[in-house]
C-alpha cells in the first residue's frame, strides 16, 4: 500500500505540472513508452477536461477446448463488481460514479479483452489506484459471481426466444459447428454457465491481465510524463505473459438456405450473411458508406425494395459485424410478412445484385454526409478517439491515421471497386429464415433448433 501511495503522489505531481503546458496547442498523436516499458499511443487533446485510457489484452480463451467459454463474459463484469483489497464488493461502481468516472472491461471480437477508463484529469491518481487493485488481485466474490451469472443466463434465455436472435444463432452453428468459438459468441449452451466455477475465472484472469497488452491508448489533455506514470500505476505488479496466444478457427461460409421452424413465433425474420475482408485489409470507410446506402435508413436500397415497393416489412436493413477480427461479415436482415418470406428473398437478392453491379446512385457528397457528421460529432470525445486509435492499432495502421482524410479520399471509382472486389456476390450468402410456417422458404433446409443448422 505504501508503494501505491507514493505512486499516487507522483502522478498528482506530474499531472499538476502538465496542466500548465496542456492548455494551449493543437491535438497531436504520438508513440510513447512509459518509464516502466509500456508502449502506448498518446492522443494529446488540450481542450478536454477528461482522460480516456484503453488497453487491449490479447486472448485465445474463446478458441480453446480446455476452457469454460462463459468465464470471460462473467469475469469481465465480476472483476470490478466483485471487490479487491481495500474495496468491498459492489462498491467501486458507486465510487467511480462519485468521481464522474467510468470503468469497464469487455470482450472485443473474442480476440481481446479491452479495459476502458474515463475520468476527469484531476482524479487520475485515485482512478488508477482503483483500477490497478482490481486488475492485480480481484476478490471475485462468489455471491457476485452467482448474481452476474444468473443475470447473463436470463439475458441469453430471453434473447434465444426471439426469432431474429435464433436465426443468427443458427448461422453461427452453420459457420462454426462444434468449435469452441461458436459457443463463446453467444453462450447458447447454458450448461457452460451452470458449470462455471470461480476457479475458471481465476484461471482466465491470471492468463489475461499481464504486462503484455497488444495496444494501449491514452487520450486527453495530458502529457507523456503524466500518461506514462499513470500507465505504470495501472500495470503495477501485473505478471509477465506466461503463454503464447494461439488462435485457430475454421469458419465455413458455404452458401446455404435454411428455415428455422418456430411454431410459436409471432413474426417471421429473414437474414443474409456472407464474409467481408477484415478491416486490417483496408476499405473500412468504403464499407461504411456502402452499407449505409444499402440498408442504413429509410432512404436505402433495401428499405425501398422491401418496405416501400414490396410492403413485406416495416424495415429491412444492412450492417457489418465481427465474429473475430479476421472473420467479418455483411448481413442484411429484417422482420417480414410470413406470407411473403419467399418473395422477399427474391426481392432482396435482386436489389442487392443491382446495387453491387450498378453502384451508388446520387451525389457522392450526400452518401458521405452521415459519416462526415459522425466524425465531426466525436472529434472532441476522448472516449471515441481513444477507442478509434485502439482499433486502428490492433489493425496495424500507423498512429497518424486520419479517418477524415480517408473519407475525403473516397471516390465513386473506389466505391465501385470495393463493391465488385470485396463485397460478396449475391450467390455467396447464407440465407436464414425463421418462421412459424415450415414451408415459408421453399426448398430450404428445414430445422427446428439452431444446432441442426450445422448439418444443413
Amino acid at each position: 500500500m505504501i508503494r501505491l501511495i507514493l505512486l499516487a503522489a507522483m502522478i498528482i505531481s506530474l499531472a499538476a505540472c502538465s496542466l500548465e503546458d496542456d492548455d494551449k496547442g493543437e491535438p497531436t498523436a504520438s508513440n510513447e513508452v512509459s518509464p516502466g516499458g509500456i508502449e502506448y499511443i498518446l492522443l494529446h487533446m488540450p481542450e478536454s477536461d477528461e482522460v480516456a485510457v484503453n488497453v487491449a489484452w490479447p486472448t485465445d480463451w474463446a478458441y480453446r477446448e480446455d476452457t469454460n467459454q462463459a468465464a470471460a463474459r462473467v469475469g469481465s463484469e465480476l472483476i470490478l463488481a466483485g471487490g479487491a483489497q481495500g474495496y468491498p464488493a459492489g462498491e467501486v461502481g458507486e465510487r467511480l460514479a462519485d468521481l464522474n468516472a467510468e470503468g469497464r472491461l469487455y470482450g472485443e471480437a473474442n480476440d481481446h479483452i479491452v479495459g476502458e477508463l474515463i475520468f476527469e484529469r484531476d482524479d487520475i491518481s485515485e482512478v488508477v489506484e482503483i483500477a490497478n487493485a482490481h486488475l492485480r488481485e480481484p476478490l471475485l466474490e462468489q455471491a457476485w459471481l452467482n448474481r452476474i451469472s444468473d443475470g447473463i443466463e436470463q439475458s441469453v434465455t430471453e434473447e434465444r426466444s426471439q426469432p431474429a436472435a435464433a436465426g443468427f444463432e443458427a448461422v453461427r452453428w452453420a459457420v462454426f459447428g462444434e468449435q469452441p468459438l461458436r459457443n463463446a459468441l453467444s453462450l447458447y449452451d447454458l450448461d457452460t454457465l451452470d458449470e462455471l466455477t470461480r476457479d475458471d475465472i481465476i484461471a482466465w484472469h491470471a492468463e489475461t491481465f499481464t504486462r503484455s497488452p497488444e495496444a494501449v491508448t491514452v487520450a486527453g489533455a495530458i502529457d507523456a510524463k503524466a500518461a506514462g506514470a499513470a500507465l505504470d500505476g495501472l500495470f503495477e505488479a501485473l505478471p509477465e505473459q506466461r503463454r503464447e496466444v494461439q488462435k485457430a478457427v475454421s469458419p465455413d461460409y458455404t452458401p446455404r438456405r435454411i428455415l428455422l421452424h418456430m411454431p410459436d413465433a409471432e413474426v417471421s425474420t429473414l437474414a443474409f450473411i456472407a464474409p467481408l475482408p477484415p478491416t486490417s485489409k483496408g476499405g473500412e470507410i468504403e464499407d461504411a458508406i456502402l452499407t449505409h446506402a444499402l440498408g442504413g435508413d429509410d432512404q436505402s436500397v433495401l428499405f425501398d425494395a422491401v418496405r416501400t415497393q414490396l410492403r413485406a416489412s416495416y424495415g429491412f436493413g444492412a450492417g457489418v459485424d465481427n465474429y473475430t477480427r479476421e472473420d467479418r461479415v455483411l448481413f442484411m436482415a429484417g422482420e417480414v410478412d410470413t406470407n411473403q418470406v419467399a418473395e422477399t428473398e427474391e426481392v432482396v437478392r435482386k436489389a442487392y445484385d443491382t446495387f453491387r453491379q450498378g453502384g451508388l446512385k446520387g451525389e457522392l457528397a450526400d452518401h458521405k454526409a452521415h459519416l462526415a457528421s459522425y466524425l465531426s460529432e466525436v472529434a472532441d470525445s476522448v472516449t471515441a478517439q481513444a477507442n478509434s486509435a485502439l482499433e486502428s492499432a490492433l489493425d496495424g495502421y500507423p498512429t497518424e491515421r486520419s479517418l477524415n482524410e480517408e473519407l475525403e479520399a473516397v471516390t465513386d471509382a473506389s466505391l465501385n471497386e470495393r463493391l465488385t472486389m470485396a463485397f460478396p456476390s449475391v450467390d455467396e450468402f447464407i440465407v436464414i429464415a425463421v418462421s412459424p410456417e415450415a414451408d415459408a422458404l421453399p426448398e430450404a433446409c428445414v430445422i427446428t433448433t439452431p444446432r441442426e443448422a450445422a448439418d444443413c
